[in-house]
């Protein structure tokens, strides 16, 4: 061969390589956004979220395999900045799909952007049942919403002590109102009584005079259903006055809440829907578990399991259908006709038309705290379906 054709063949080789016929790896980068919450009031729910999705993203982008680019913004735990993220994520970085709230209130924000301007909006952990409606289409959300939270709490309870009592102590914001409604939608039907029901607006700081009212109203059990530090003031409060641990019942227990309740709230209970402590935890999720503790010295929790779970997820739609990734279209038709398991916990992941999945909840007791870390057993599981009660007619 002359050198002419030597030097034609390389420029043919590299043109091909250039044009990204060469390897996926030469194409540009898939974006997705992550508006979440690094700042703010529902910082404890953003920051550990995205710590999950880390661990995942370095999985996820392996050589051979189009690149996913998570483009992250800090939404401040402002539904106003929330919206402004998604707006500058859509139009100036041109992202594929939304994702990232944590908060509700937040996720309610993003979604209604994501709804108007067709962008697929992925939700990890944000539980308010609107943010999958009836005549949803762009979203899709991981974690079971809230109201069937408090069905499942009432189901939990009727189980526990027949005919029992229930006091509510709660926070004003979306995901508390929700899981409340459940509660108490379901609590007559399943035999239960409520003898406190007392909110708090949002900001509060101090129970002192709410715990007394619970106690003086003698109930079996407390659902406490509070957010961020003012969770733990509640329950301290509680235990303070005579509450006993295994009366109080946590609809959702993070590690960090777990740790911050202490020594003394072994006995108590809370809802999750991935534990360290689970003995259903598939390989992967044991691995996980293993090298979450290893770098930041804690168990994770559901919140960056679901985070976890969410680049996965991203990844497995792209990898079936690699058109996806460069039209919005076809990936939200991707999303909707997905059907697979969270690389975790096998637990099936399938959305209905409105892009809710199967409900389901662990209740898990408190044996120990030791150091940074702490022990749980299952005492309760169960499944149902989205639509089981009118969670969309309770909360609004």
């Amino acid at each position: 061969m002359t050198r002419s054709l030597v030097c034609a063949a390389m420029i043919s080789v590299a043109m091909l390589l250039s044009t990204g016929i060469g390897g996926a790896q030469e194409k540009p980068p898939v974006k997705i956004g992550f508006v979440t919450e690094l700042t703010g009031a529902w910082t404890f729910f953003g920051t550990s979220c995205v710590a999950g999705l880390k661990f995942a993203e370095k999985q996820i982008n392996t050589p051979g395999k189009r690149k996913i680019e998570f483009v992250i913004a800090d939404n401040q735990t402002s539904p106003a900045q929330s919206v402004a993220a998604a707006r500058s994520l859509d139009v100036q970085d041109k992202v594929l799909a939304l994702s990232g709230p944590t908060s509700s209130d937040t996720g309610l924000a993003v979604y209604g952007y994501a709804e108007q301007n067709k962008v697929p909006f992925v939700v990890p952990v944000a539980a308010f049942p609107q943010l999958t409606k009836p005549g949803s289409r762009y979203t899709f959300r991981l974690e079971p919403d809230a109201v069937g939270w408090g069905y499942a709490i009432s189901k939990f309870v009727e189980k526990q002590k027949p005919g029992g009592t229930i006091a509510l102590i709660y926070s004003d914001y979306a995901l508390m109102r929700a899981i409340t409604a459940g509660l108490k939608y379901q609590a007559p039907l399943s035999g239960l009584k409520i003898v406190a029901d007392i909110a708090f607006p949002q900001g509060s700081n101090d129970a002192t005079v709410q715990a007394a009212q619970v106690l003086a109203a003698t109930p079996d059990y407390v659902v406490v259903i509070g957010a961020g530090g003012f969770d733990n003031t509640i329950t301290n409060q509680l235990l303070d006055l005579g509450i006993k641990p295994n009366q109080i019942i946590h609809p959702f227990g993070l590690t960090t809440q777990v740790m911050n309740w202490g020594k003394r709230s072994i006995g108590s209970y809370y809802g999750t829907f991935f534990d360290s402590n689970l003995d259903a935890l598939t390989d992967e999720g044991k691995s996980f578990v293993e090298q979450f503790i290893a770098q930041y010295e804690r168990p994770p929790s559901y919140g960056e399991n679901f985070c976890y779970v969410t680049a996965h997820v991203i990844r497995e739609v792209l990898d079936k259908n690699p058109e996806a990734a460069d039209d919005r279209e076809k990936f939200r038709d991707a999303m909707s006709a997905l059907k697979t398991k969270e690389t975790t916990s096998n637990i099936p992941i399938e959305f209905d038309k409105n892009g809710a999945r199967k409900e389901y909840i662990y209740i898990m007791q408190i044996t120990d705290i030791v150091g940074k870390a702490y022990k749980a057993k299952q005492t309760f599981y169960t499944e149902w379906d989205p639509e089981v009660i009118p969670v969309y007619t309770l909360v609004k």
